[in-house]
């Protein structure tokens, strides 16, 4: 359904490969009836429900005392479980941060002039420093924003991690034949809802100027209101496809575009475009941490 999703599915296959024992604690407890059963079709044991009930600490007394290792994802996540995990374990804690969100926050601020409280922005940095002081090892999926942490707080054990894996795909040699426009992001995140408008608002309108049949479809999960008004003549708003129907929808399409404003890290959806063949038209933060890939 979204980046930070499949990392963390990708980090899972990555363990059991290795042969580790993995156990999975979704923050909410919530179970899916898709993801649950395949999780636990891989041998993952997934902890939800009303059994735990948000007892955490209850759950590690029990089985601490196994766990050689704890990989915790986010920083609003870390400040409610690194404790815990200390508290109960003598586990080795890694913490994967996706992206450096108060520097994500930092470049929305400058580069829109949104209204981010400069508090907000503090007290995200706050949480972050916190994380990568009680972590033995803090993960970024960009050498630069590794590079980053390291100069922030001198001591910490931040590396860069390849957080994407994709299984190999036949690319189409027909790409000339297509004329369509692809935009995949997940339409609850910020950078994404703000790149879907601009490109509809300001950057499609040059594009039909010359080519009035182009069409643009945005696929992804959680459109808000804002992106489900984007919808009309020449412009999809799909919602949430599932991976075979992605999958047609690259095959399809003539090329696809990232046009992100503001965002940090590595983005999944250039890495996936780039991985199907797609001709693929980004900003520059859209390229950010990934070495060779120049924007457009």
């Amino acid at each position: 359904r979204d980046a930070g999703s499949r990392t963390m599915m990708a980090f899972i296959d990555r363990l059991l490969e290795l042969g580790c024992v993995v156990k999975f604690w979704p923050e909410n407890l919530y179970y899916d009836s898709v993801y649950v059963p395949a999780l636990q079709r891989k041998g993952v044991e997934v902890l939800y429900g009303a059994r735990w009930g948000g007892r955490f600490g209850d759950y590690l007394r029990q089985v601490g005392g196994d766990l050689d290792a704890v990989l915790v994802s986010r920083p609003t996540v870390a400040q409610h479980t690194l404790d815990a995990i200390r508290e109960a374990t003598s586990a080795r804690v890694v913490f994967y941060g996706h992206d450096l969100h108060f520097r994500r926050m930092e470049v929305e601020r400058d580069a829109l002039g949104a209204a981010i409280d400069g508090a907000a922005i503090r007290a995200m940095e706050r949480l972050e420093r916190d994380a990568w002081a009680r972590s033995d090892v803090v993960l970024y999926p960009s050498e630069i924003e590794a590079l980053d942490v390291a100069a922030l707080a001198p001591g910490t054990q931040a590396r860069a991690i390849t957080p994407y894996a994709f299984a190999p795909v036949a690319t189409s040699p027909n790409i000339a034949s297509r004329s369509d426009v692809l935009f995949v992001a997940g339409f609850g995140h910020p950078p994404n809802i703000d790149a879907a408008c601009w490109l509809v608002e300001s950057v499609m309108p040059k594009v039909w100027a010359r080519r009035p049949g182009v069409a643009l479809s945005l696929v992804g999960s959680n459109p808000t209101q804002a992106v489900q008004a984007l919808a009309g003549e020449r412009v999809e708003v799909t919602g949430y496809v599932d991976d075979a129907e992605l999958e047609r929808r690259y095959r399809s399409a003539r090329v696809a575009v990232v046009p992100l404003r503001f965002g940090a890290g590595v983005k999944s959806k250039v890495v996936e475009a780039l991985h199907h063949g797609l001709p693929l038209v980004t900003t520059q933060v859209g390229a950010q941490g990934l070495p060779g890939v120049s924007a457009v």
